[in-house]
């Protein structure tokens, strides 16, 4: 009502419309010019803004130690402007390498420094478990031998025949490289990794005796072990030679070991007397006829004995010990009760490769043995790598999935309540199932994302849960008739 009032005609309604255009040109031309003379007004709330940004991203440990100032947060959150416009910046391809490089070598010193804190800071177990054994490599075959090809020859139908025998080429046989690089066993060494052995709660450490063994290693890792509070034992093999005159030889040479204090023996209640415990591998394969060598005499077949020497228990007569034969099939469990061996072990740390080493038959091996009066030790591992195009044992390689193998292994030996528990291995590099540390380098596999203290701190939390089960059966059954697998302080039925 007011324009057709006022505006009768287009032409004043042009004019009223231009005069409304200028009024509000000239009033933007005021602000801009206010906004940029005083930078106090406008200006505060981007500024905050910015502030909060720079503040939000920036690392809590900054915040508290260095206190920056919020202006430089501010500065680097900046683009860069003229006149008020962001003047995008430039691509250079030399500042982004750099930049991407010093980037990189930053995240590579934060990781260092963590590794160094994380190893300042080990998970140790206090108590000392016996009943923990691990088996220990001295000193490790770091190479494989290997035959070169034979040279092509120079005519299709010519046969290839080599004018010197070429020389075998040595190939590192070793799927990670170790944080120690490839040692060899020294008497630092050696109590480098009995500190860690130790810390990790384990009281045995296992050594292959294979013949002809170092005497003098042996007895030098002997000596030793007492000084860290460990004790020693011997996994003797009968894989190659099975003969009655060869298993009598290997235990008269073991015997000149059991009377040295840091040889580790248990004390059997049925027995009353100390024995040592000893490993057989391949012990399946054992004839049954050799049984009889290993088994104890009765009463009245000692009183024969006495007038008329047998062969009934004459390897008990050599070397008494508790003996327990490595296992791959459910039926070996009874060929190693018809030989008479006191226990058996899987060995393998590999589940599903064999019947032994499959985790979910651990509970029936457990009841077999309790049927039988015998001991049922699991092998436990973080894994299996063996570096072989064709490995000697089938397709048995098994990941160690950032520690969750090994954890299940740990978990399932738990829970089945078993009295010993052995570890496979510290430092069996060849196979892939060390525990030892590692360093990343191009070409091997390593512990990552971890510390390369992974296995061993894993290894004392795992053990620490064992230690603690134990105690909570023994005292759950307090009172009541123990099993095997109940009995503490170094004492077997």
């Amino acid at each position: 009502m007011l324009l057709k009032k006022y505006v009768k005609t287009r032409r004043k309604v042009k004019i009223l419309l231009l005069v409304t255009i200028v009024a509000l040109i000239v009033i933007t031309c005021i602000i801009l010019l206010g906004s940029s003379g005083a930078p106090n007004s406008a200006t505060i709330e981007r500024l905050l803004d910015e502030r909060f940004i720079a503040r939000a991203y920036q690392p809590q440990s900054e915040q508290l130690q260095l206190q920056q100032p919020r202006e430089q947060a501010v500065a680097l959150l900046q683009s860069h402007r003229e006149n008020g416009v962001i003047v995008p910046e430039k691509y250079d391809e030399q500042k982004i390498k750099s930049r991407i490089m010093q980037n990189r070598l930053q995240q590579a010193k934060q990781q260092q420094q963590k590794d160094a804190e994380a190893e300042q800071a080990r998970t140790t177990v206090e108590a000392l478990a016996t009943a923990v054994h691990i088996f220990y490599t001295a000193p490790v075959p770091w190479y494989k031998s290997k035959k070169p090809p034979l040279p092509p020859p120079e005519h299709p139908n010519e046969v290839a025949l080599p004018l010197t025998t070429p020389r075998p080429v040595k190939i590192l046989n070793t799927a990670f490289y170790p944080a120690l690089g490839l040692y060899k066993p020294t008497v630092k060494l050696l109590s480098q990794h009995m500190d860690n052995i130790r810390s990790c709660g384990i009281g045995v450490i296992i050594l292959s005796f294979v013949r002809p063994s170092d005497p003098a290693l042996l007895h030098q890792i002997i000596d030793l072990a007492p000084q860290h509070n460990l004790s020693v034992t011997f996994e003797l093999s009968v894989a190659g030679n099975r003969t009655l005159a060869f298993v009598r030889q290997q235990l008269q040479d073991i015997a000149a070991y059991v009377e040295l204090p840091g040889f580790y023996r248990v004390w059997s209640q049925s027995r009353a007397t100390l024995l040592p415990v000893l490993y057989v591998s391949n012990a399946y394969k054992l004839s049954e006829s050799l049984g009889r060598h290993l088994c104890r005499p009765t009463v009245q077949e000692l009183a024969e004995q006495q007038q008329v020497p047998g062969e009934i228990g004459e390897l008990r007569r050599v070397l008494d010990a508790f003996f327990i034969g490595h296992i791959r099939l459910k039926s070996h469990a009874d060929v190693l009760r018809r030989l008479c061996f006191d226990g058996f072990y899987s060995k393998l740390p590999s589940n599903g490769a064999v019947f032994a080493s499959t985790w979910k038959n651990w509970s029936y091996l457990k009841s077999y043995a309790l049927s039988y009066k015998m001991l049922f030790v699991p092998t436990v591992g973080p894994g299996f790598a063996e570096r072989n195009k064709f490995p000697r044992h089938g397709d048995i390689q098994r990941h160690r999935s950032n520690g969750r193998y090994y954890g299940v292994a740990w978990r399932t030996a738990i829970l089945n309540h078993v009295g010993f528990i052995n570890i496979a291995s510290y430092n069996n590099w060849p196979d892939g199932s060390q525990i030892e540390e590692v360093v990343p380098r191009a070409g091997f596999l390593d512990y990552n994302p971890g510390s390369r203290t992974k296995y061993l701190d894993l290894t004392a939390h795992w053990v620490g849960n064992f230690l603690k089960t134990r105690q909570e059966a023994a005292a759950a059954a307090a009172g009541a008739p123990q099993n095997c697998y109940e009995l503490l302080n170094n004492t077997i039925c």
